[in-house]
């Protein structure tokens, strides 16, 4: 029975510790969720161990693309009033004018994947906390099953 035991400890022993996730990949996967859920009006929020509660609302990035949009206007990229047409489209026209007045000011064909773009952009600095922590609360998910 020694034996056995011993054996069944050298093979733990030898085990690898587990994969340490690849925060690249993470950080990537949380930034494309967060940026739809902005896209999309909803607040993004994560909360650390023993940190704040950390809140990028819908209202900041309507403000964020407000300002990318009226940067363009600025440098001369918004050569047919795209704003007022996009105005008019929405209360006059139809959906595809309008979606073509927003990917003219976004100075893209795909606006959908801009402004989702632009959202990653506003995101960014946040990933890497905001990853780190989703790890915590799994960390803290597994800890309260024991």
């Amino acid at each position: 029975m020694n034996a056995a035991l011993k054996i069944c400890q050298e093979r733990y022993d030898a085990q690898l510790p587990p994969e340490a996730p690849d925060t690249g990949e993470a950080e990537r996967e949380w930034l494309e969720h967060a940026a739809e859920q902005l896209v999309c009006g909803t607040d993004v929020t994560w909360k650390r161990r023993y940190g704040v509660k950390r809140t990028v609302t819908a209202d900041q990035y309507a403000t964020y693309l407000q300002g990318h949009l009226n940067q363009r206007q600025i440098d001369g990229l918004d050569q047919r009033d795209s704003f007022a047409r996009l105005l008019l489209a929405s209360l006059f026209g139809s959906q595809s004018e309008g979606r073509t007045h927003a990917a003219d000011l976004l100075g893209q064909q795909r606006p959908v994947e801009a402004v989702e773009n632009i959202a990653k952009a506003m995101l960014a600095p946040y990933a890497a906390d905001a990853v780190e922590a989703e790890r915590e609360a799994l960390e803290d998910d597994a800890d309260g099953d024991l």
